[in-house]
């Protein structure tokens, strides 16, 4: 489905789709060069697909503040990634501590 152009034409989405990771990944690079930026640690990602990215969609990768826990030094986010038609793709929650 992700490699194999006649193996994808068959599948329920008719044509190749981009590897859902490689979309979840764009989440961690907002994390790690924007919000909350270098330094920030990964503790956790939940990841619920809504929709697939095809091959040659524009991806936007969105980072939310929805909760601090400053003693902690923790930080709770909304992640969703949407494609150029401002459909869903993926949506779901990271728990990161932020660098200094």
């Amino acid at each position: 489905m992700h490699m194999q152009d006649e193996y994808a034409r068959e599948s329920i989405f008719k044509r190749r789709v981009a590897h859902g990771m490689l979309t979840a990944s764009l989440i961690s690079a907002v994390i790690g060069t924007v919000l909350p930026g270098p330094g920030t640690i990964y503790l956790e990602q939940t990841l619920k697909f809504h929709a697939p990215a095809f091959i040659g969609d524009t991806i936007t990768a969105l980072v939310e503040v929805i909760d601090k826990a400053p003693g902690k030094k923790r930080i709770q986010l909304k992640t969703t990634c949407k494609n150029q038609n401002d459909q869903l793709i993926l949506s779901g929650q990271a728990l990161v501590m932020p660098g200094r």
